[in-house]
């Protein structure tokens, strides 16, 4: 546009400031004078004001973006003209773009997949109604986090949205839209549906975690690169699983056919792929190989895994025992095994005089007889001298036994 708005009133809009612009419009931060409500105005170039074909899309645009109510699609509020121009007034987003994220370098895996999936339920949800966005890049995807606990996604500019397969070129035959992200199908003219921007978020997935987009230089050599050249390893850019080089491909495969069904199975297949580990695919099962061939190795490795021989405790040293002292009798009592014997009768006899004594009554009772004669009785008193007239009698006593000792032979 020749004229800058800023300052100006635009119907009840109160333009204060330019967002962005580009090729057929210009953004503008504006507020809505009647509630007070800040808004993003969309007005369209003037140069294209008069243009009936441009009128009709932004129309479209505006009809289009009106009917999707969706968490992560921009509202629309109102839409009209006022002096030749064309606007639309819709949600001011709070926020920034991804493409000053992807600027800025590669986006933390585990971030670009919470951000892209809520892009591809947005999209998906637009194609279960039979409308294709057809300009999915990191400048038309919006993040805030002043509006959740999280970042929050909205997806906006509808300009290109058409329904089926019509809409996606100019009647002069020029492309609408950016060849940075674009499908083999867009670019060529031929038909398109939701599974082109399924390519278009593909290629999004891979600048957010390269940091780059998978082709660029002059746009002759991108959209070359989107028709003709292999898809880029994402793994050379940055380190990452291996397994997600595989999702890449297959969302960005120039044929349709050969992508993912949706773009919520995109975004889950790369979740799937970040998360796990890779796996080493199994190969062919081993030859069988004869046990002889298999002898001398495990004689060669038996060393190795032999256990080690069992820990031989160290010899306790006893000291010698002390030597024993004998008597003289152990001396020789080889020589006199009679004297024990003997010793034990000498013993025994004794104990049978003793026995014979205390059953006798004394050395002066004779065995088998009663007690011995009286003492006559002593005198006591006048003409008694207190003494016994005549000694008492003597008692004859039995001899001994003679015992003889006989020494064993």
């Amino acid at each position: 546009m020749s004229d800058d708005l800023t300052g100006r009133r635009l119907g009840h809009y109160r333009i204060d400031g330019v967002l962005g612009k580009g090729g057929m419009s210009v953004m503008y931060r504006a507020t809505d004078i009647r509630l007070g409500r800040k808004v993003a105005l969309k007005v369209i170039a003037e140069h294209l004001t008069e243009d009936p074909e441009f009128r009709e899309r932004f129309v479209d645009e505006a009809r289009n973006t009106s009917a999707i109510d969706h968490a992560n699609v921009v509202p629309l509020y109102d839409f009209g003209e006022v002096d030749g121009l064309l606007y639309i007034a819709m949600r001011l987003v709070d926020g920034f773009d991804m493409a000053t994220l992807v600027k800025d370098g590669p986006i933390a895996p585990q971030r670009a997949l919470s951000l892209l999936a809520q892009v591809a339920e947005a999209l998906d949800n637009l194609h279960e109604r039979g409308l294709v966005h057809l300009d999915v890049k990191p400048a038309n995807v919006l993040v805030t986090a002043r509006e959740s606990a999280t970042e929050h996604i909205y997806v906006a500019d509808f300009g290109l949205t058409r329904r089926g397969a019509t809409g996606h070129r100019t009647r002069g035959g020029d492309f609408l839209g950016s060849p940075t992200y674009a499908a083999p199908e867009h670019l060529r003219g031929e038909p398109v549906d939701g599974r082109t921007d399924a390519y278009s978020l593909a290629c999004v997935l891979f600048a957010c975690l390269a940091g780059r987009p998978p082709f660029h230089g002059q746009v002759s050599e991108v959209i070359q690169g989107h028709l003709n050249r292999d898809v880029p390893t994402l793994t050379d850019y940055i380190a990452l699983p291996p397994a997600i080089n595989d999702v890449i491909r297959r969302g960005m495969a120039k044929s349709p056919t050969h992508r993912y069904a949706s773009c919520r199975e995109l975004i889950a297949a790369a979740r799937q792929a970040l998360s796990n580990p890779p796996q080493r695919p199994l190969g062919p099962p081993p030859p069988r190989v004869p046990n002889q061939t298999l002898v001398a190795p495990i004689e060669q490795l038996r060393p190795q895994y032999q256990s080690p021989p069992p820990i031989q405790p160290e010899p306790v040293r006893l000291r010698p025992p002390a030597p024993v002292r004998t008597t003289a009798f152990d001396e020789k009592k080889s020589g006199t095994r009679w004297l024990a014997p003997v010793i034990v009768g000498v013993v025994a006899i004794g104990a049978i005089i003793t026995a014979i004594l205390l059953l006798t009554g004394g050395p002066g009772d004779e065995p088998g007889t009663g007690p011995g004669p009286t003492s006559p009785p002593i005198q006591v008193g006048p003409g008694g001298t207190g003494r016994p007239s005549s000694p008492p009698t003597t008692t004859s006593r039995r001899p001994l036994p003679t015992i003889t000792i006989v020494p064993p032979p």
